[in-house]
Order: C-alpha cells, then sequence, then structure tokens
C-alpha cells in the first residue's frame, strides 16, 4: 500500500466549490507512480509544487462563490491547468490497483474514475482501477456549490460505476444529530441533513445517509466508528477530539478488519 501526498494546504484553492482538478491530477500522479514501479514502492515523491504555484491555483482555479474563471458551474469551467509539475512515467494497459479514500476524497476518486471531461480534461481512472473504498465519504448531492461537481458528475454519467469498477461505501452511526456538538450538527447539515432533524445518526462528519447514497455501491455500516484519526482538541472540534480518545476511525486496526475484506477479494 502507498498513500498519496495530499497535504492539507493543497486542498486550499479548492474550497468553496471551486474545481477538484488540482486533487484529481495529484490522484492520478500517484496511481502512475504505484502501476510503473512494480508495484514495490512505498513511499510516493510529491509532484513538483511551489508556494507560487500554490498562489496560481488559489487565484485561477474555476468555480466557487466568486465564479473564479466566469461561472460556479463545472460544466462551464475554462480549461486551466493546475500549477505544478504533475509528469511522470504512464503505465501500460493492463494492470489496475484499488483505491481507498477518505471524506471527500471518495466523491472525487469517482470523477478519477469516469471518461468524463472536467476542466478540459479526462482521466479515464477506471483503466487503472478496479476497485474503490470509500470511507465516510459524503455521497448525497446537497444544496450548496461544493455538490455541484458531483451533481455535474451524475447528471453526465448517472449514478453508476463504469462496468469493470467495483465500490464499497462505508460509513457509520453512533453520533446522533440530537446528542451533537455544534460542529457535527453543520457537518451533517452541510451534507445535505434538513436543519433540526435530530434524528440524522453519522461518524460526527459525514451522516449516515450521504456516506451510503451511491447507489451503485455495495454497502458496509458501522457502529461508533470517528469520521477522522486526528482533530484540534480546541475550539469547534473539540468534542469530536475527546470523543476520539475512546472511538477508533476507519483506519483503526478493528475497524480495518471489518471492511479489508471486501477489499480482498478477486474483483
Amino acid at each position: 500500500a502507498a498513500v498519496a501526498p495530499i497535504a492539507w494546504w493543497h486542498w486550499v484553492p479548492c474550497i468553496g466549490g471551486r474545481s477538484m482538478r488540482p486533487i484529481l491530477e495529484r490522484i492520478d500522479h500517484a496511481v502512475n507512480q504505484v502501476l510503473t514501479s512494480d508495484f514495490k514502492v512505498k513511499s510516493l515523491a510529491s509532484p513538483s509544487y511551489t508556494i507560487m504555484d500554490f498562489f496560481s491555483d488559489f487565484m485561477s482555479n474555476p468555480g466557487g462563490i466568486f465564479q473564479v474563471g466566469g461561472s460556479d458551474d463545472p460544466a462551464k469551467f475554462p480549461a486551466v491547468k493546475p500549477a505544478g509539475d504533475f509528469s511522470c512515467d504512464i503505465p501500460g494497459k493492463g494492470q489496475r490497483i484499488a483505491i481507498v479514500a477518505h471524506s471527500a476524497s471518495g466523491w472525487i476518486s469517482r470523477l478519477y474514475l469516469s471518461s468524463l471531461k472536467y476542466q478540459g480534461k479526462s482521466f479515464h481512472g477506471a483503466d487503472r482501477i478496479h476497485s474503490l473504498v470509500c470511507l465516510g465519504s459524503p455521497h448525497f448531492v446537497a444544496n450548496n456549490l461544493v455538490y455541484k461537481n458531483l451533481e455535474y458528475l451524475e447528471s453526465k454519467c448517472g449514478k453508476d460505476l463504469p462496468p469493470n469498477v467495483r465500490c464499497l461505501c462505508v460509513g457509520s452511526k453512533g453520533n446522533v444529530m440530537s446528542e451533537a456538538s455544534d460542529m457535527t450538527r453543520g457537518a451533517y447539515e452541510f451534507c445535505g441533513a434538513t436543519p433540526g432533524d435530530e434524528a440524522v445518526d453519522g461518524d460526527g462528519m459525514t451522516p449516515l445517509f450521504s456516506a451510503i447514497a451511491f447507489e451503485a455501491a455495495d454497502k458496509l455500516v458501522l457502529e461508533n466508528v470517528s469520521h477522522a484519526p486526528v482533530y484540534p482538541s480546541f475550539g469547534p472540534s473539540a468534542e469530536l477530539a475527546k470523543e476520539r480518545l475512546t472511538k477508533p476511525w476507519y483506519g483503526s486496526p478493528s475497524v480495518l478488519q471489518q471492511w479489508l475484506p471486501w477489499l480482498a477479494k478477486n474483483p
């Protein structure tokens, strides 16, 4: 297994409903490295990316509330190439691997798998991926700018997977809205929960209904699993950080044993 080198600050140019192509390029770069290494690589090289590249992406990455590039509609995003050097060896056809995606990376990986032209590029990830596991990933098209990207995907490709790819959506219950912190309430509502619906359950960040909303996927519902491995212990996330002391997350050994058998099956 290898971890795609995506840092938190790489997401900054994408926040607020802007294009996810900078993240898609990083996923693609990581996949190509694994496939061209004969599966021997453990640590992946990061694409060349400077602070000036970061500011370039922040200013030019399309979409969002300010309609960078002219529109917040992904169908109208201009073909602006993300900054940085994502060049690497291209694998030959035939070999494929699995992606294990956490949180928003799950629905973004669905874009990667598709042949849909997105901000001027089609990734055709299904040629290199045989399985996708989504851990606490929101798949419900909520009414905000971020999910316009997912809405665009489903409007063009439907709610199906490419025929040669399988998917498992893993979600958890155990953090009910009626007993949740303000941060959890806000996260659930951002993912499409009806404000005031105290029965909504989830993992503290992604409501269960959204985690299993991708109809084409197999589903696995867990209990009392926390969304993330680490939360800041101060401010809005303090309650989640406290709960994490007694709860596993999706990557904890005891939880991994519940979803890994699905991945271990021959695709």
